[in-house]
């Protein structure tokens, strides 16, 4: 999907993106990028390290400089190079369809751009997981001089795992993933929204088959007059699935996020359970947060709920740490911190913990340094 697409798609459907303006975008006049000029000793040095242990040989990590798949740059370890299939024009498709297939260890797609004047990057990505299958996935977007739109397309079969996890630093990223998922399914999403100018992550599911089960969950660091926009759609449409959303946002300066958040059970699916909750930290005045849960329920034997707020840092707390010692911009990182490391508990894998613990830590170290001064 292009940008002009997003724009086409943000007029006519205005109720969902009422907080999120993309016009200004369309006077960039940005050129779409469709080649790579890269070479490997110009930017292998570069690559972002999320791992602390990247160089070791069982991490996986698939490399896309402009877009562009760059084998030279990639590193498969034991995951089958035939993993990845495509091209940037037709899309890329990342498949164990047809097969039951373990994939043990995390895959990294790493996206980067040149440091040339800035362009429009288009992805598709179109992810099909065979029954009982599992795939661990993390996506890394450091492309902070272009605009970047993707699209994924998810499948997962019968009893199939789908662990997917996204970062987001800088630029303008406007994405939309759609998942279903069948019977016995599980669909893990946690995404880190840092900056953006603006970011649209869209998460659509539909939970297909019995016993499906969903968790999307994530975090948005703003600050600035920078603009963040999660918003989910969840449909229920067999019985007895169950989906969880939890969502944390931190604001400063005259940053703008938005959480919009969509539940609807199908008439059909009874036993359903859903939760979903949305918090904001506001830290300026100046900042705004739009948050919008949604519940729809066309079953009478469900269990869902919803539950969203918004506030500032407690004067209390942050008197208690003074008095202990501390001064007022440690404090207020403690509570920062505190506030947002809760989330992390939504996510399974240990390592990934870590690392967006240390993502987390560098944006509220950052914002320290900022009062200090």
């Amino acid at each position: 999907m292009t940008l002009a697409a997003f724009i086409d798609r943000s007029r006519k459907d205005k109720e969902d993106w009422k907080y999120t303006d993309l016009n200004a975008l369309l006077f960039s006049s940005f050129p779409r990028k469709r080649e790579s000029i890269a070479s490997d000793s110009e930017h292998k040095s570069q690559l972002p390290s999320n791992y602390s242990d990247c160089s070791a040989d069982n991490r996986a990590r698939l490399v896309f400089l402009n877009g562009v798949w760059q084998p030279t740059l990639s590193h498969f370890a034991t995951v089958p190079s035939c993993i990845l299939m495509g091209d940037l024009e037709s899309g890329y498709e990342l498949t164990l369809g047809e097969q039951t297939c373990l994939v043990a260890q995390p895959i990294e797609l790493v996206f980067v751009t040149d440091n040339d004047a800035p362009h429009e990057i288009d992805l598709k990505f179109f992810i099909d997981i065979g029954a009982n299958g599992r795939l661990t996935l993390l996506e890394n977007h450091r492309a902070s001089n272009a605009i970047t739109t993707i699209e994924t397309d998810i499948s997962l079969r019968p009893h199939a795992k789908f662990v997917h996890g996204k970062i987001v630093q800088g630029g303008a990223h406007l994405a939309t993933a759609k998942a279903h998922v069948a019977t016995g399914g599980y669909y893990n999403n946690f995404s880190l929204l840092r900056g953006g100018m603006p970011i649209r992550n869209e998460i659509d599911v539909i939970l297909e088959g019995e016993e499906a089960q969903a968790a999307l969950n994530g975090v948005m660091l703003l600050r600035r007059a920078e603009h963040a926009d999660t918003t989910t759609h969840l449909l229920h449409q067999a019985p007895q699935c169950a989906s969880r959303q939890v969502y944390k946002t931190v604001l400063d300066g005259k940053s703008r996020g938005v959480f919009q958040g969509e539940i609807t059970v199908a008439p059909d699916a009874q036993k359903s359970d859903g939760y979903q909750l949305s918090r904001a930290l506001l830290l300026s005045d100046q900042a705004e947060m739009d948050a919008k849960p949604q519940l729809e329920i066309f079953a009478d034997d469900v269990k869902c709920s919803h539950g969203s707020a918004i506030g500032c840092l407690d004067e209390d707390a942050l008197f208690y740490l003074r008095s202990r010692g501390l001064d007022e911009a440690s404090a207020r990182a403690l509570l920062i911190k505190a506030f947002v490391t809760e989330t992390l508990e939504e996510i399974q894998i240990e390592e990934w913990r870590v690392l967006f613990r240390r993502e987390i830590e560098t944006w509220t170290d950052a914002q320290t340094a900022r009062e200090k001064k």
